[in-house]
């Protein structure tokens, strides 16, 4: 939700571009310039943060912190220059957000929601998939199904 208003945030897979759609009218609302094409975005009722990855290109090592309400990048996220990072998901409550190094030689990072810090790094070969039951099986706003 941005204030009253349920809204649908898009990536563009071949331009470093977010679309933010109003689901009354399906109007768009503003496009977000990022450093690159997206696949993943999630967000959590946890947090006032959208977190959309850039997953190919360049900057593919990027997460764009975006604020839900003000619609506009806060941080970008460099944790893996060069190295795919994406799949974000979140735990049960939002506090913590868990992003994948998409790599051979990857990781599963997991970030404080509110400072954006890394609290650990977990090694792993190529992770990707979902990590959080929860959010699998029952419905809140900003996760995906």
């Amino acid at each position: 939700m941005r204030g009253d208003t349920r809204v649908m945030a898009v990536p563009h897979l071949n331009e470093g571009m977010i679309s933010i759609i109003d689901m009354t009218d399906w109007s768009v609302i503003k496009v977000i310039d990022t450093s690159g094409p997206g696949f993943f975005l999630r967000s959590h009722d946890g947090t006032p943060y959208l977190w959309a990855d850039v997953f190919t290109g360049p900057n593919k090592g990027q997460m764009h912190i975006i604020d839900k309400q003000s619609l506009e990048v806060v941080r970008v996220l460099e944790p893996e220059p060069g190295k795919t990072v994406a799949h974000t998901e979140f735990t049960k409550d939002g506090k913590f957000a868990l992003v994948s190094v998409w790599e051979m030689d990857g990781a599963v990072i997991i970030y404080d929601t509110a400072t954006f810090e890394e609290v650990t790094r977990l090694p792993m070969v190529k992770p990707s998939g979902k990590y959080n039951v929860w959010n699998k099986i029952s419905f809140q706003d900003g996760t995906s199904h």
